[in-house]
């Protein structure tokens, strides 16, 4: 990693970290929820994958799901407009939020694998599903930012925007739609990048669909979901740069204004 990318890495992990600590409170607030679910009531009514090996995919689907992937400008606003000028600077900020983000996630949800590869006696599958939760994430990131370029948002408190709830078209209902847009852009996200390793399966003799279910499916699904999401990465970001360069005159106007809401 180039000095700048990881002088940029550790300022946006030191950023995160400094109170109220949004980030890395979103993230622990959604595994609490995940493990209370998971635990405590019927798995069905909020899972798919409902076996064991369910639960580090149910983990880095709700950390990562949230407004922490998509509000990619509006989480420190002093610092997109000093890059908003700069296709360069703003790629590694982008690169820098996702990288972060994945710092707090991937590793949590990897122990949580390799834990289940001992007690299940599978160190295969774990290995496998390490790989998975390391890498596949990395495109769906950055594939959900595009949302905190063209819609952005302030992140006021409660008492402010009920304060100024007579405005709530721009203050309280563009908020909401943006604090819920997460759960859907993510997996849609998710769906885009896994689509394209399906699609291979399905396509090209001697695969099929079904194959993924074998042993040498699931290395070669995991493997080329891996190389897609990686690829995706790279290409989504440069591509959201350069949508927010598109956009900067009305980003300026509206991070510069924390009373837009």
């Amino acid at each position: 990693m180039r000095p700048l990318m990881v002088a940029t890495v550790r300022s946006e992990w030191v950023r995160a970290w400094r109170w109220p600590a949004q980030v890395p409170m979103t993230v622990l607030g959604n595994a609490a929820l995940v493990c209370v679910a998971w635990f405590v009531i019927p798995r069905s009514w909020l899972f798919d994958f409902t076996g064991a090996w369910g639960l580090p995919i149910a983990l880095a689907g709700w950390m990562y799901a949230d407004v922490s992937a998509t509000n990619v400008l509006g989480q420190d606003p002093a610092d997109a407009l000093t890059v908003l000028s700069d296709g360069a600077a703003l790629e590694r900020l982008l690169r820098a939020k996702t990288i972060v983000l994945w710092l707090m996630v991937a590793p949590a949800c990897m122990v949580v694998a390799l834990a289940l590869g001992v007690l299940e006696h599978d160190l295969t599958l774990a290995v496998l599903m390490m790989l998975g939760l390391c890498v596949i994430p990395l495109g769906p990131l950055a594939l959900s930012g595009w949302v905190g370029v063209v819609f952005p948002y302030h992140q006021r408190s409660l008492r402010w925007r009920w304060a100024n709830r007579r405005r709530f078209r721009s203050v309280v209902a563009r908020w909401l739609i943006l604090v819920v847009l997460p759960y859907g852009v993510f997996p849609a996200a998710i769906v885009v990048v896994l689509a394209v390793p399906l699609l291979m399966f399905h396509l090209l003799p001697p695969f099929d669909v079904g194959a993924v279910l074998t042993a040498d499916g699931r290395v070669g699904f995991v493997v080329s979901a891996s190389v897609v999401s990686v690829l995706a990465w790279f290409a989504a970001i440069r591509g959201t740069a350069f949508l927010a360069g598109r956009r900067a005159g009305r980003l300026i106007d509206y991070l510069g204004d924390a009373e837009r809401g």
